[in-house]
């Protein structure tokens, strides 16, 4: 017997969010029918997106400010309407803190279940660094919006704490991590304009956002006569390689492109040699993250070079996959300092049998139970 349909929140783009699209893989697998609630990004995008259940998309017009959030609340709150008057739901998972609001305005008002799965630390993100009128205001919202869970998702251990220690939540983990699959069969480099002769460093994020090291990577290429670049995304650093790399006179050896649906982004993943995660301490949110491109890496079968930092840079020590670069200071500096990270890891490459050994160890399909508890009522 089925669970009945629970509608999924989340304010990005359907088709690239991942962790969205595994967590709606392991409620289909759980008996529930999920409905994705999102965006279309452009006016050109289809209303619905090529999934095993219901997806819709809304038009918002307005990408960023405080409107865009006004107009996101408003438009989730309609699509759970719409739903309730179709039939309605037994359930509401709301995916970071901009869904949150009307996930739990619709479970009070109709007594749906709810559950919140926070990918990141919202309030410590970096597009509240330095405006502490927005800041505020969020984390109003999200002590309002907690005052009604018992608990909620997070991505690591470190994240989990800090909401333990501030809202006395039940908080569990479910980290980025790639489901359990075949491993992905290589691309040609020559259909990615590659060389065939030399390194490739990658880097894939769907979001490369200020201090998420696209540009370092890019600055570390001087350093690295020999080696290419390929990075693989949208956002400002991203949109800002192509031009930096042409004042640097690297730009034969940088291979810039768009993001890539889930099963080619896997294959060009496989077919580098070492993955770059290369956030900057900037913020408590990047300072204390565990990115899901990391364990792509290692499922893919490459090693990885990683930042100094708390929680990734502890992963790619204790598990032996890479190299953590030096802590540095100053883009030059940075620079450098990647590049000796790649360079050690030149000489000491971790054996193919090791990286699959890890990838056992961390795959999505060992937290499907722990996921499914988060659904609850409400307090």
């Amino acid at each position: 017997m089925g669970q009945g349909r629970i509608a999924v929140l989340v304010s990005n783009d359907l088709e690239f969010d991942q962790r969205v699209r595994k967590t709606c893989s392991t409620l289909v697998d759980a008996g529930w029918e999920p409905v994705l609630i999102g965006r279309r990004l452009r006016r050109k995008d289809p209303w619905s997106i090529g999934r095993p259940y219901g997806s819709r998309r809304m038009w918002l017009g307005i990408r960023s400010g405080p409107l865009f959030y006004l107009l996101l609340q408003w438009g989730m709150w309609r699509a759970l309407r719409r739903i309730r008057n179709e039939g309605g739901c037994r359930a509401v998972w709301a995916n970071d803190l901009d869904t949150l609001g009307p996930a739990v305005r619709a479970a009070r008002k109709w007594g749906w279940g709810l559950a919140y799965d926070s990918h990141e630390w919202f309030t410590e993100a970096e597009g509240l660094k330095g405006r502490p009128v927005r800041k505020a205001l969020w984390s109003w919202w999200e002590r309002r919006c907690f005052s009604a869970l018992d608990r909620m998702l997070t991505v690591n251990e470190a994240i989990a704490a800090a909401y333990r220690a501030r809202y006395g939540l039940q908080v569990q983990v479910v980290p980025n991590v790639p489901e359990r699959m075949k491993p992905a069969v290589p691309m040609t480099r020559s259909s990615l304009g590659w060389p065939e002769d030399r390194m490739v460093l990658l880097m894939q994020g769907a979001f490369m956002d200020r201090d998420r090291g696209a540009l370092d990577a890019v600055r570390a290429l001087v350093h690295l006569p020999e080696c290419h670049l390929a990075l693989i995304g949208a956002g400002p650093e991203h949109a800002e390689a192509r031009s930096v790399g042409r004042e640097l006179g690297v730009s034969e050896r940088l291979h810039v492109h768009e993001r890539m649906p889930f099963e080619q982004l896997r294959r060009c993943t496989a077919t580098a040699d070492v993955g770059l995660s290369l956030d900057r301490p900037t913020v408590d949110n990047y300072r204390f993250s565990l990115p899901n491109k990391l364990f792509d890496y290692v499922h893919a079968g490459i090693p990885v070079v990683c930042s100094d930092l708390p929680v990734a840079g502890r992963f790619v020590s204790d598990e032996g996959v890479g190299s953590v670069v030096s802590a540095a200071e100053g883009p030059e500096a940075i620079a450098q300092s990647i590049a000796d990270a790649v360079n050690r890891l030149k000489q000491s490459m971790p054996a193919k049998e090791h990286l699959a050994a890890v990838a056992e160890r961390h795959h999505w399909n060992a937290h499907a139970a722990v996921l499914l508890q988060a659904i609850h009522a409400l307090r």
